[in-house]
């Protein structure tokens, strides 16, 4: 009889084990974040290949890789305590920016969304969308999701 209940115990505790890791896989959790700006700056972003990526920047040295400047400086980024990602790609109309979301899938993995609204002109728009998280490693990977208004 012990021996029963201890085989129906392990199978329970085995099986409790994977129905909660598969809830944790499939569970986005929203991050909170804070929008990076270079608007009131003589700075502007560069080298960037606009191929719908997320950059990951952890340090200064690689934040001025992506900046130019005229004259002045952009915001500085207690590289310390958190991490610049950098959402940049390319559309062939006029688009804006709108909605931008970061959620994390797992410790390695995060979708970041992005909704792009529309305007009326049919110019070439290098876009970019950069935020500020807490401290994220370098190796994570992050899905860029882009969609657009009609």
């Amino acid at each position: 009889m012990k021996k029963k209940i201890l085989i129906i115990t392990t199978t329970l505790l085995i099986l409790a084990g994977g129905f909660s890791s598969c809830k944790d896989k499939n569970e986005l959790v929203e991050i909170p974040f804070t929008e990076y700006s270079l608007i009131g700056t003589q700075c502007q972003w560069t080298n960037l290949d606009y191929n719908g990526k997320v950059i990951i920047i952890n340090s200064s040295a690689e934040l001025e890789k992506y900046i130019d400047c005229v004259e002045g400086i952009y915001p500085e980024i207690d590289f310390s305590k958190w991490t610049l990602l950098l959402a940049h790609g390319m559309e062939n109309h006029l688009v804006y920016p709108k909605y931008k979301s970061l959620q994390q899938h797992s410790t390695q993995s995060y979708v970041m969304k992005v909704n792009l609204e529309p305007a009326f002109a049919t110019v070439i728009t290098y876009w970019q969308v950069p935020i500020i998280v807490n401290k994220i490693a370098d190796d994570v990977v992050i899905e860029l999701i882009v969609t657009k208004n009609p």
